[in-house]
């Protein structure tokens, strides 16, 4: 982890010293730039294409009203089926299962994120930039397990017959909450060089939160299943049991997005975007379990690991002495890192300004994310454009999108995937996403 905030941090760094040395250059020469034929020009260039900074006010007009959808799953072996059925709790066939496991190799890595709401955008005269203020309702589940933790909840354990299976680093994150931003946004126009800068701050209102992790874990099943043998070093918080309001505040935190850009003359650009940088606090109805122990179950049913929860432990009829080495519960506040991600992009205009290509590297803060992508975006008129894509990671075996663009004088509408394939054959392919983006400037 240490190494990835190194790399991040060097990155952060060589841009800034270059845009610093590009700023004193021409810092006494400052001076509106060509006009671009098509302003949109890179207003697609962002994998996430509802980052508030990569959207522009129509020439003309000093508002714009944003709604927009975006709704992304990935995997690295689990077909686009399997995860509705978890998600919606319908059934999953075998064959579903079978084929999971087989693409497996070490470690299963499932996460999926979803983002709704409305942003403001007004043009300031005197600052000559824009106000940013938006509300969003958003989701994010994060799962990394490794395989023998798959085989244990999906075949059973008789196929561990005195065996011993690690259990270790299991990671499931689960976020619900709203977010209130407000932010600005300036761009500077040299004589060889327009440069964007972005920052935005945010309340967050956490209506719900579940988070597990295992340290250090192994699984003994003895011959004939007489009993079994469990050391676990486990940690598991949720922000509350039970069912929760939408707008209940569970927990509270804050979160920052930073952008970063220089773009030159319509030619290229480069653009680097951190956003959900905070912190969540949970203090109002904390639920803990938390220990590092060894127990032995003898003569139990373990409970359905599909449905752990909180009360889990709470209803399982052991004696006294198992009990007192599961894990124990308490109501103690905690806070975690919300799962922020980082982005960098360039882009290059070919042919008149009728193509863009694209290129970047993506960051997640979970476990062992990181996702690079290429896009492509032809204007068959100035206000009308198609994109395909391409990406894989740590997280996505390869997904395939494709988007569609079309604006008018006060209005610009946009629908896309970023990943076609799990939406045209679920049961194979894993993933599927799809936004959608409704906007009129006025």
């Amino acid at each position: 982890m240490n190494t990835m905030y190194s790399k991040l941090a060097a990155t952060v760094v060589v841009l800034w010293a270059t845009f610093s040395v590009m700023y004193a250059q021409d810092s006494t020469q400052i001076a509106p730039l060509v006009t671009v034929s098509n302003p949109y020009l890179f207003n697609f260039s962002s994998g996430s294409l509802n980052s508030v900074f990569n959207e522009q006010l129509t020439p003309g007009t000093n508002n714009r009203l944003n709604l927009d959808f975006d709704y992304a799953a990935n995997s690295n072996a689990a077909p686009f089926q399997f995860v509705a059925g978890i998600l919606f709790g319908a059934p999953i066939k075998q064959q579903i299962i079978d084929r999971t496991h087989n693409r497996l190799k070490k470690q299963l890595r499932f996460e999926d994120q979803m983002k709704t709401g409305l942003t403001y955008r007004r043009y300031l005269k005197k600052f000559d930039g824009q106000l940013v203020v938006g509300y969003h309702h958003r989701q994010f589940r994060n799962l990394s397990a490794g395989k023998q933790a798959y085989e244990l909840v999906f075949y059973g354990n008789a196929q561990f017959e005195d065996k011993t299976i690690d259990l270790s680093n299991i990671n499931v994150q689960n976020f619900i909450y709203n977010q209130y931003s407000v932010g600005i946004f300036k761009e500077m126009a040299y004589t060889k060089y327009n440069m964007e800068f972005g920052v935005s701050g945010a309340f967050i209102q956490c209506a719900n939160h579940q988070q597990i992790y295992t340290k250090q874990a192994s699984l003994y099943t003895a011959p004939d299943g007489e009993y079994l043998d469990i050391k676990y070093d486990l940690t598991f918080n949720t922000g509350r049991e039970g069912a929760v309001g939408f707008y209940q505040l569970n927990g509270a935190g804050a979160s920052a997005d930073f952008h970063l850009a220089v773009k030159q003359n319509g030619n290229w650009r480069v653009a680097l975007d951190i956003s959900d940088v905070g912190y969540f606090t949970f203090r109002k109805a904390p639920v803990n379990y938390s220990a590092a122990k060894e127990v032995r179950f003898q003569g139990i049913v373990i409970p359905d690991l599909l449905k752990f929860s909180a009360q889990t432990f709470d209803t399982l009829n052991l004696d006294s002495t198992i009990r007192s080495n599961l894990p124990g519960k308490s109501n103690n506040k905690y806070s975690t890192i919300t799962p922020f991600n980082a982005q960098l992009v360039f882009s290059k205009s070919l042919l008149n300004q009728k193509l863009v290509i694209n290129a970047g590297l993506h960051y997640k803060f979970i476990p062992n994310y990181f996702y690079a992508f290429a896009k492509a975006n032809y204007f068959i008129k100035p206000d009308m454009v198609v994109s395909g894509s391409v990406g894989a990671g740590t997280y996505a075996l390869c997904n395939v999108g494709a988007e569609f663009s079309k604006r008018w004088k006060y209005f610009d509408f946009t629908i896309g995937s970023s990943n076609l394939l799990g939406f045209i054959a679920p049961p194979l392919m894993p993933g599927g996403a799809l936004y959608l983006r409704l906007a009129s400037s006025f």
